[in-house]
Formats: C-alpha cells, sequence, structure tokens
C-alpha cells in the first residue's frame, strides 16, 4: 500500500515567487490571489522527487509535504 501525500500551502508566508508552480505545473497553480493552491494529484503518479523539490524550491518555507500519519516528509 503507498503513501498518500497532500501539499500543505501557508498562504500568509508565501510572497508569490512562483518557484513551486515553474517546478511543477501540474500540481501547482496560482488563484485569483497571486498564491498557489494546488491542484488534485496522484502521489502514485507525480513523483515523491518532483513534489519534494518543488516543495523545497520556496524561499520562504511556506510549503509543507505531509503523510498520511500527519509527519512532514519536506522540507
Amino acid at each position: 500500500m503507498s503513501t498518500r501525500l497532500r501539499v500543505v500551502v501557508d498562504r500568509d508566508e508565501c510572497f508569490s515567487f512562483g518557484r513551486c508552480v515553474e517546478a511543477l505545473p501540474s500540481v501547482f497553480v496560482w488563484d485569483d490571489e497571486a498564491k498557489p493552491v494546488i491542484q488534485p494529484f496522484d502521489s502514485d503518479v507525480v513523483a515523491l522527487d518532483a513534489l519534494r523539490e518543488a516543495v523545497e524550491s520556496c524561499p520562504r518555507m511556506a510549503l509543507s509535504l505531509i503523510d498520511d500519519d500527519g509527519r512532514t516528509v519536506a522540507p
């Protein structure tokens, strides 16, 4: 059984640099406030390395990658 992952955006910390959107546009898109939102994604299809890279690309550390048990996988 695979672990399901979710990405959390701290909207207060996000300064809309867009590195996550550039790194993984199939997961991260802009909302009408110029903040990234997460598109539904299948963690069996989207590579963990790609998610981790996108999350860790945030200079404000406004993104977290969380597993089923609530543990932070990245950053």
